[in-house]
């Protein structure tokens, strides 16, 4: 085996030339040994399917090294442990539901120090974890997967023998190890963009249908008036939308109409409002969305308007609330994404800490400066480097001390 590194160079690169027979005369541990390196380095690097891909691998070593357990176990970077996505006891896949941090078991162990691990017999070994009613193992081979120096998880055989694996098993599992590793994290990338494609293509189906469905069949007539209107939607999804409606009926009719399109039990929250420049009052209807928050003298008071969301209940009449502001007065619409922004234990930003934001707000601050350091602070509570499960969204109005007489209402649709 010490020239294994010599005569089999020229069978790691993926192009090369498989190993010649003559080598399998001359040294013929050797030869199976890059052979099978050769194999995995051709093959693997061409399966994205998980699991298809470490049954490859667990019989492409089977030919070389006797096993009686081959599992792999992945680094769950959220959760901080090592998870078995993948075992086979004597030909047979078996269950793999194993988790273990760092530094635990001799898996843990591998994982934790970045080092191959291979114990004659575990039974004289603390750190082996034994498992009730599996396999009763002697030895143990386990090695780490690593992307530039990056933990991808662990590969581990086990046997009934003790002193079953060689310094030879060491060195060829580890050089394997170095493809298996980017076979799986080629696999995770391409399921990932499987996954975001097949996610995408179903949110643009469903924004599609909902937008097909609320755009009117023909236009309203209006004494006095000659009505058109037109649409060509875009070739992926368009963002118009129009109607000819009165405000008041507004959330009514939408209901009746999302109703009627038996969207698959799928539904719309939406707050309509409408501000008043003249009179400086607000008036709101909920259908299902979070209650708006009104700011006042460093008071913070949640609007409890309820509703039931759009498309669920035909005939569902909506209440309105009429609130008379004043200058200085703030409202803040907050999606649910705002307050279920998580952390890493799975820790809500919530309306507690929304609202001891918004009692510290001073007069001179901006709308844009209080819409701002809302986001922020929820960026900071989830981590600023994790994506946002849900969108996350809102509109900050403030009051000022101008009036506009001749200014009509203004409509808001959250």
């Amino acid at each position: 085996m010490e020239d294994l590194s010599k005569i089999g160079s020229f069978a790691l690169l993926g192009d090369a030339d498989p190993v010649p027979q003559s080598l399998f005369l001359s040294h013929p541990d050797q030869a199976n040994t890059l052979a099978l390196l050769y194999d995995v380095s051709r093959e693997v690097t061409s399966i994205l399917d998980r699991e298809e891909l470490l049954r490859r691998v667990a019989e492409r070593i089977k030919k070389i090294v006797k096993y009686d357990v081959f599992s792999v176990m992945l680094w769950n970077e959220q959760s901080q442990h090592l998870e078995s996505v993948f075992a086979m006891c004597c030909g047979d896949s078996i269950a793999a539901r194993t988790r273990v941090p760092l530094h635990k078991g001799l898996t843990g162990s591998a994982a934790g120090e970045r080092r191959v691990l291979r114990v004659n017999d575990v039974t004289e070994d603390p750190r082996y974890l034994h498992c009730d009613g599996g396999l009763v193992a002697r030895s143990e081979l386990v090695v780490p997967l690593l992307l530039r120096d990056r933990l991808i998880g662990v590969l581990d055989l086990e046997s009934c023998e003790p002193h079953a694996f060689t310094m030879q098993h060491e060195r060829m599992l580890s050089t394997l190890g170095s493809y298996v590793a980017v076979a799986l994290e080629n696999a995770r990338l391409y399921q990932e963009a499987r996954e975001s494609e097949r996610r995408l293509r179903s949110e643009l189906d469903t924004a599609r249908e909902i937008q097909r469905q609320l755009l009117p069949t023909g236009a309203r007539e209006v004494p006095g008036l000659d009505l058109a209107a037109g649409y060509v939607p875009a070739r992926e999804l368009g963002g118009d939308f129009y109607d000819f409606l009165p405000y008041g009926a507004m959330l009514a009719l939408l209901n009746q109409r999302l109703h009627a399109a038996r969207l698959d039990s799928r539904f719309i929250a939406m707050l309509f409002a409408i501000y008043d420049a003249s009179t400086r009052r607000l008036t709101l209807s909920n259908a299902g969305g979070p209650y708006p928050l009104l700011v006042r003298d460093g008071h913070v008071i949640s609007i409890r308007l309820e509703g039931v969301p759009l498309g669920l209940l035909p005939g569902t009449e909506y209440d309105e609330s009429t609130i008379d502001l004043q200058p200085g007065d703030v409202i803040i619409f907050a999606s649910d994404g705002i307050l279920e922004s998580a952390n890493a234990t799975e820790e809500e930003f919530g309306l507690q800490r929304l609202s001891a934001l918004l009692s510290g707000i001073s007069p001179e601050d901006s709308a844009r400066a209080i819409a701002d350091r809302i986001l922020a602070e929820t960026d900071n509570h989830s981590g600023a480097d994790s994506a946002p499960h849900d969108d996350r969204t809102l509109v900050v109005l403030r009051v000022t001390d101008e009036t506009a007489s001749d200014f009509s209402k203004l409509p808001i649709i959250y």
